[in-house]
């Protein structure tokens, strides 16, 4: 996906209709910013430094939310009370995604100490408190995972998943 000014511009727009606290959208501007400057060419990279370096300072120091400035996020990202938000920057999150506090999103490190891939969270995904998903998993669109649940396995569309580790509830056959 290309980063561009326009696409940048349209993110931040809908990233600040579907957040409600100052906090989330300080954090999210300070992010789409940082994020264009580092994916779009060598030279914003570059010249982006001291503005990449305020945001991690600022988001990851002091609000306690870690988004690497490379992840690619898709547009109307929600966040609530994100403090412990932590995301791998080789994930990829859709559109219209809700993260909670607490919430982690990352790969694993296996026995021979190589990593997994990160997981792929599909558009308007919703992330309860504390949850976690791990692993080379994909994750569908409009999937739920419930607050303090631990997602190892990819989760079908629509789908709620709760628990430790996390299982799929099945769909009410009414």
């Amino acid at each position: 996906m290309s980063v561009t000014i326009k696409s940048t511009s349209r993110a931040i727009v809908e990233d600040f209709r579907c957040n409600a606290f100052f906090k989330a959208k300080f954090v999210i501007l300070l992010f789409r910013i940082a994020n264009y400057l580092a994916r779009r060419s060598n030279v914003t990279l570059i010249l982006g430094l001291p503005f990449i370096a305020f945001y991690i300072l600022i988001s990851d120091w002091v609000m306690g939310i870690e988004i690497p400035v490379k992840t690619n996020i898709g547009k109307g990202l929600t966040i609530y009370h994100g403090f412990g938000l932590v995301i791998n920057g080789f994930s990829v999150i859709g559109d219209y995604c809700v993260l909670r506090h607490g919430v982690t999103i990352g790969n694993i490190t296996r026995a021979d100490g190589t990593l997994t891939g990160a997981p792929i969270v599909g558009n308007r995904v919703e992330f309860g408190a504390n949850s976690i998903a791990l692993g080379e998993i994909r994750i569908g669109d409009g999937a739920r995972i419930g607050a303090g649940a631990v997602l190892l396995s990819s989760l079908a569309p629509h789908a709620v998943a709760v628990g430790v580790p996390a299982r799929a509830l099945e769909k009410d056959k009414t």
